[in-house]
């Protein structure tokens, strides 16, 4: 095996291990995100693993599920399960198994293991990787490869790591100085896109010098530990709450740890000016602080963006759903008291609720309607304007 799809491998192997050996949840409070640990339990429980793979490892029959639905938010995935209902449904009953029910708490659970599957990087591009690193100017202050003659040091130490978290967490503790270096320098502090924190990584994992160490996987980061520390660390008060500065759900959606970090040292200048204003401490984190902190963050956007609740009426009638569950002659529940100030409960209701749908619109010859990327939280922002205006017009 070469040298760079050794690297590749264990990048990947990195992640399958993280996927399929989560541990229990570190903290107690698991209301916000639901428990990606037991996800993962209820993911093989339910059965889940016997069609759907995960990073390889699992059934053959449906997608791979991190490629299908990883990182999708709780709207997403409840309009993605609705989608491939019928398929599901069809599926099971050829190979006789029954419907898995999934109460709420449990589909808070399976969704966000789903989502924290997206958590982690791809291995990164080594090739784009070097180029990255030249034309942010990397290379001006700092070594890779064993030489020792750069102002910032070698980057070596870095090589041994899977994960780029260590690497952006040393850049975050630096920031400070590194930014009036370069600034004292007249050189422009370096922005990065897309999956250059992940390349430049893969690039010091090919040609950093580790002195014949192994690779270091990392603890698995923690979410609740993460919303401790940001915090603990003075983040929440310039990124929470109605004076929020920059909304990090908006910031982090679909994005992976790396673009996370990227997007947080981009940011960490005009950060940094802004806390001295306030009187807030420059952050410092060591240990696995930073990837809590970034997985806290990442999951900002589990419970989506809000929709557009015009949109949302239009989805409504047009997918049908205005036929079997408005008016006096409803045939299902009425939506306007559907649970939808709780999407994770939405979710699991239209989930519970599919087998049967599922028949009674194939004995009336309807069609499965499917929902288009968006809709859904569109969908879900038009039942709560329905339901403001009903709590209105009745306490009038």
């Amino acid at each position: 095996m070469t040298r760079p799809n050794r690297t590749r491998w264990i990048a990947r192997g990195a992640a399958l291990a993280a996927a399929l050996s989560l541990p229990a949840a570190a903290a107690t409070d698991t209301t916000v995100f639901g428990d990606p640990a037991r996800g993962r339990a209820l993911f093989e429980t339910k059965q889940c693993v016997r069609c759907h793979a995960v990073w390889g490892h699992g059934g053959k029959v449906g997608p791979d599920i991190v490629r299908a639905v990883a990182g999708k938010s709780v709207p997403e995935l409840a309009g993605a399960f609705w989608n491939h209902t019928p398929r599901m449904i069809s599926e099971m009953q050829t190979q006789g198994h029954p419907w898995p029910s999934l109460e709420r708490d449990e589909m808070g659970d399976l969704l966000s293991y789903l989502y924290y599957l997206r958590l982690f990087d791809a291995p990164g591009d080594a090739v784009q990787g070097a180029i990255s690193f030249g034309r942010l100017g990397c290379s001006a202050c700092h070594d890779v490869g064993g030489d020792q003659g750069a102002i910032g040091g070698s980057l070596d130490r870095f090589s041994r790591y899977a994960s780029s978290v260590p690497l952006a967490q040393a850049m975050w503790n630096a920031a400070p100085r590194m930014q009036a270096t370069q600034l004292g320098r007249g050189r422009p502090i370096p922005t990065f896109t897309g999956t250059e924190v992940a390349d430049i990584q893969a690039y010091l994992r090919e040609e950093g010098s580790r002195g014949g160490e192994r690779t270091v996987l990392l603890p698995l980061p923690d979410p609740h530990r993460g919303q401790k520390l940001f915090r603990s660390k003075g983040c929440a008060k310039c990124h929470e709450g109605a004076g929020a500065v920059i909304d990090l759900a908006d910031a982090a959606l679909h994005r992976s740890v790396s673009e996370i970090a990227g997007v947080l040292w981009n940011h960490s200048y005009a950060m940094r000016d802004r806390m001295r204003e306030s009187g807030i401490p420059f952050p410092r984190f060591s240990g696995n602080e930073m990837a809590d902190v970034i997985s806290y963050v990442y999951f900002k956007g589990f419970l989506g963006q809000h929709g557009d609740p015009k949109r949302g009426g239009r989805v409504f009638r047009d997918r049908g759903c205005a036929g079997c569950h408005t008016g006096e002659d409803a045939i299902g529940p009425d939506l306007g008291r559907a649970p939808v100030d709780d999407p994770v409960a939405l979710a699991s209701a239209m989930w519970n609720h599919a087998p049967e749908m599922h028949e009674l619109m194939g004995q009336q010859g309807v069609p499965w309607p499917k929902f288009e990327e968006g809709e859904m939280e569109d969908l879900v922002s038009y039942l709560q304007a329905l339901q403001r205006r009903r709590r209105a017009s009745v306490g009038r």
